[in-house]
């Protein structure tokens, strides 16, 4: 079951799907971090570390989370790994980009300068099994149903081979 939802670059219809989705059994609707009854939904934007900080001290405590994530880069990449560690999270990006996983785009980085997948999970310090994962999630992120379009994709969207020693 999905319990949060990261946001990028929503419009409005998709902020309202994303609450009404988590919402749909009667939870309430609290804007803001501080969910005071249970079962709650907590929305709001997280537009830097301390924010993040707190909408994850609010999934700790039970309440289910749509964000809208604005800060940068790491820190969402961050505040996505820690909402996963606790439960089911449903990570949207608008505009056409790709939601993938700080971990996702080193995997693909050491795709794209030229190592076979098990080198790049030794690299990664990954089980080869946790290297197949990320892979499939990060063909599924890019709409990619072979590794040659996933890195195709990749490349598209910003991410740059590997820097080899």
């Amino acid at each position: 079951m999905t319990r949060f939802v990261v946001l990028e670059d929503p419009d409005p219809d998709d902020l309202r799907d994303a609450i009404a989705e988590l919402s749909a059994d009667g939870a309430a609707v609290v804007h803001g971090w501080r969910p005071d009854r249970q079962p709650a939904v907590c929305v709001g934007p997280v537009a830097d570390e301390g924010q993040a900080a707190q909408a994850v001290l609010a999934a700790v405590t039970g309440a289910r989370l749509v964000v809208e994530a604005r800060a940068p880069r790491e820190v969402i990449d961050r505040l996505c790994d820690d909402l996963g560690r606790i439960g089911g999270l449903d990570h949207r990006v608008g505009g056409g980009r790709p939601a993938l996983t700080a971990e996702e785009r080193a995997l693909l980085a050491e795709l794209l300068a030229g190592a076979a997948l098990g080198e790049a999970a030794r690299a990664l310090h990954l089980s080869r099994r946790t290297a197949d994962r990320r892979l499939a999630a990060a063909r599924a992120a890019l709409g990619a149903a072979t590794t040659a379009e996933a890195l195709r994709a990749a490349a598209e969207v910003g991410i740059r081979p590997a820097r080899r020693p």
